[in-house]
């Protein structure tokens, strides 16, 4: 018998339910893993209160992020052996393969090898934080090396990782935060550019930086009432990449500004590259490829490296729920189990 968390009833955090489990060997194309820590996000919030991209059926498993090592291998499987050690990436629906319990099976092609030097929490905040932030200003905001990038609401989990990813792709970084107390903190983390926005001016701020161009891409998890904000900032041609929305208000825009600088507002998702079945998006295994190659030596060096808030253990997922809900400030919340536990 295994833990494993399951969402028992929609809303609070009394609606979370630890269960003790059989595990069933692996099927074709899966691995079963001895989870031994889980990176909590912001999505798992959102499935617990039924707010989130999918609604599932009760009791639904969730979570996407953990480090772990495979205990057992199904048919078909090639690349892993029995006692590797592996990272999950968001590939999956969380009510199908949701990996907060201590032993899960998982898709193989969720699956990226852990590097050595990490440490089990470490691992486990990189496959949503990470994937989101090279797809999201690569690919879809289209920032090259040499370019400025902003992050609004930077002291996040997605957006302390976005800072790293974006000066490793040779960008320089405007960050932003509503509190003076973070600015040493996104300095550290590699921003080249701070603005407290209750504050400074923000477009006042990008043009000054960018010497009266304007931005290429805006990477914003908030959306709302800022939207026309950012919009002011871009350049023509520019992106704006929303990948969340922190802000429930409707967006208030220029549309004459809109087609005036020919911009885009891009609705982003990461399963659009990453994959999930039960969203209709197939893997785009070429460039998942790519941001695992890019990714995994830099976080086996250091030069990338997650920014943990706190730990709880997996007994204590309630709490760190609430934690995340309503006193993280910055960087990921992670459950521990008691295979991490035992391996520490």
């Amino acid at each position: 018998m295994s833990k494993r968390v399951h969402i028992a009833k929609f809303g609070g955090v009394d609606g979370l339910r630890i269960d003790n489990v059989d595990i069933q060997p692996p099927g074709p194309g899966e691995v079963n893993i001895a989870v031994e820590a889980i990176g909590i996000n912001r999505g798992d919030i959102l499935l617990r209160q039924d707010r989130y991209i999918e609604s599932p059926d009760l009791p639904s498993r969730m979570s996407y992020d953990a480090a772990a090592r495979i205990t057992a291998i199904g048919d078909g499987v090639t690349g892993f052996q029995v006692g590797d050690k592996v990272m999950t990436i968001p590939a999956f629906l969380q009510s199908h393969y949701g990996v907060c319990g201590e032993d899960v099976n998982v898709p193989d092609y969720a699956l990226w090898p852990w590097p050595e030097a990490m440490s089990a929490e470490e691992a486990s905040c990189v496959g949503v934080q990470y994937l989101t932030t090279y797809f999201g200003i690569k690919e879809v905001g289209g920032a090259r090396d040499g370019d400025t990038v902003l992050l609004p609401a930077a002291t996040g989990g997605v957006g302390l990782t976005a800072i790293e990813v974006a000066r490793e792709l040779g960008l320089t970084v405007i960050a932003t935060t509503r509190s003076a107390d973070s600015v040493d903190l996104l300095r550290q983390k590699g921003a080249d550019h701070v603005v407290v926005t209750p504050e400074e001016d923000l477009q006042t701020r990008v043009q000054e930086v960018t010497g009266g161009k304007g931005l290429k891409t805006i990477f914003d998890p908030i959306a709302g009432a800022t939207v026309g904000t950012s919009l002011a900032c871009l350049k023509p041609n520019g992106t704006l990449v929303l990948y969340g929305a922190l802000d429930p208000n409707p967006a208030q825009l220029s549309t004459t500004e809109l087609i005036g600088k020919n911009a885009k507002i891009v609705a982003y998702t990461v399963f659009a590259y990453s994959g999930s079945i039960g969203l209709g998006f197939e893997q785009q295994t070429d460039l998942v490829n790519e941001a695992r190659d890019f990714l995994i030596p830099r976080l086996g060096d250091g030069r990338l490296k997650p920014e943990i808030s706190k730990v709880f253990d997996l007994e204590d997922v309630a709490a760190a729920h609430t934690f995340l809900d309503e006193e993280n400030k910055t960087g990921k919340v992670v459950l521990r189990t008691a295979h991490g536990r035992a391996a520490s």
